[in-house]
């Protein structure tokens, strides 16, 4: 299920985060920052495991993108990846109405970001020199619509 970032998921965020972009994670107050100017477009996916006993829910990745189509950031528990999960997370910021176009920047070495967006009909149209401090990222964009899947 797709719900609205709560502070209470932060700490699982987090750990996504670490596991996700080892070279430069986010930091909680750079997540409670995105939050405060992202409040509708900070979404989590969020699996709910039942016990016997009880609920247990289970943040599985993320996605932040701002009204004008800007990807800020999405990551997926390296345990969740290639399962939908991203897949679903992008489809919701595909579907902004506000949108005419939706892009991102990503590392040039990543290349499974470069896959995955590509699988989703993106496209490169530009490169930011040293946009990761000493690695450069490549601008992936796509139009806003979705083909039905």
């Amino acid at each position: 299920m797709i719900r609205l970032f709560s502070l209470d998921d932060l700490d699982s965020i987090l750990q996504i985060e670490s596991q996700s972009f080892p070279k430069s994670p986010y930091d909680w107050v750079t997540f409670l920052n995105l939050h405060y100017h992202y409040p509708e477009t900070f979404l989590v996916y969020e699996r709910i495991d039942t016990d016997h006993r009880r609920e247990e829910e289970k943040i599985l990745g993320y996605i932040i993108f701002s009204q004008d189509g800007h990807i800020i950031s999405i990551a997926v528990h390296p345990q969740h990846r290639k399962k939908g999960v991203g897949t679903q997370l992008l489809q919701r910021a595909l579907k902004t109405p506000h949108s005419k176009k939706v892009w991102a920047e990503v590392r040039r070495s990543n290349q499974g970001a470069q896959t995955f967006y590509f699988r989703m009909g993106f496209q490169i149209t530009g490169m930011v020199p040293n946009y990761y401090g000493n690695e450069d990222a490549l601008i992936v964009e796509r139009l806003h619509s979705l083909p039905e899947e």
